[in-house]
């Protein structure tokens, strides 16, 4: 059964619309006590077969309590979730995934950041393209860069693939760019 695209769009959108408004109400700076970072990411796949994929997604990442000094720079866990909406080949489907990612940093504006989660897509077949099966993995890898108060923008390449769970394991390859808050 396919997701109607009018409901995947209007859930990935009340859950934007609920983080933008939370925004104005939060604490100001980010910095090395900052427990939460809210956001939204959008990208284009960039390796496709035979369908074209687009995904937009909104965050929520919880920074937990451990951190270890590599010297110059620091090494932090963040558990990260995302919700939105995959499109490929005219399908539209819902998105949602969760998992941990690391970051990497000196602690300013500029940090490397590394995750792998589990996903879970409500569609598996766009157009032409069998992903195999509903459940997935994503990796990703990307930069972020605080340039005002607690907000930063994001650049991330991610890979999403079953992992060999079904036969059919085309993978999709996004590139990613966002912006998120920190509080």
């Amino acid at each position: 059964m396919k997701l109607c695209a009018v409901c995947v769009r209007s859930v990935a959108g009340l859950y934007l619309l609920l983080t933008l408004l939370l925004l104005p109400a939060l604490p100001g700076r980010a910095s090395e006590d900052t427990t939460w970072e809210v956001g939204a990411q959008a990208g284009p796949s960039f390796n496709d077969k035979d369908s074209s994929f687009g995904q937009y997604e909104a965050l929520l990442n919880y920074r937990l309590p451990w951190r270890w000094d590599l010297g110059t720079v620091g090494l932090g866990m963040r558990v990260i979730s995302t919700l939105g909406s995959l499109h490929g080949g005219g399908d539209v489907g819902a998105i949602g995934s969760l998992g941990l990612g690391f970051v990497l940093g000196d602690g300013h504006d500029l940090n490397l950041r590394v995750g792998s989660a589990a996903t879970y897509i409500t569609e598996d077949k766009y157009g032409n393209e069998n992903l195999g099966t509903h459940f997935q993995f994503t990796s990703h890898i990307g930069v972020t860069y605080r340039f005002w108060n607690a907000l930063s923008a994001r650049f991330r390449v991610q890979h999403m693939s079953n992992a060999g769970l079904s036969d059919d394991n085309p993978g999709v390859n996004i590139i990613m760019f966002g912006l998120h808050y920190a509080f």
